[in-house]
């Protein structure tokens, strides 16, 4: 039986990134499911009251970093405030946001695994999948 990734999270406001990101990963059949947002609060809101249901959290999620609300960079800061629990999940930036403070920024998040600019290639998309079913990648919340 293939190794797949239970639940995949997208936290975007630009909608043609979710729906295409989501065909992407649906046409893999690596992906049992995907969780969408279009801001860092309402995802954030749905993870604290799911913490104590493991099933139903991610366990990679693509964040962007510009959106209303609170944004990718408050997502993390709070996001790593949640009692923590035994659940692994990987974050990966995806941005199309090219300025370098935002790169130096990525770099002083040790649990955050990648940094992308948009458009992402299929080919970045599969790379990170086998990363993350050979389970290289974890961003540990324990």
């Amino acid at each position: 039986m293939k190794k797949k990734i239970p639940t995949f999270s997208i936290i975007d406001d630009d909608k043609l990134f979710q729906f295409t990101i989501n065909k992407v990963l649906q046409s893999t059949e690596l992906i049992d499911h995907v969780l969408q947002f279009d801001d860092g609060e309402s995802a954030l809101s749905f993870f604290k009251s799911n913490w104590g249901y493991q099933e139903k959290l991610p366990d990679v999620i693509f964040l962007d970093l510009k959106m209303p609300v609170l944004n990718g960079w408050q997502f993390l800061e709070e996001f790593i405030k949640i009692d923590k629990a035994n659940k692994a999940i990987t974050i990966y930036i995806c941005t199309a946001s090219v300025d370098p403070k935002d790169l130096e920024m990525f770099k002083r998040y040790n649990g955050v695994s990648g940094y992308f600019l948009k458009p992402i290639s299929k080919k970045e998309i599969y790379s990170i999948l086998d990363k993350e079913i050979d389970g290289k990648s974890p961003f540990r919340l324990n």
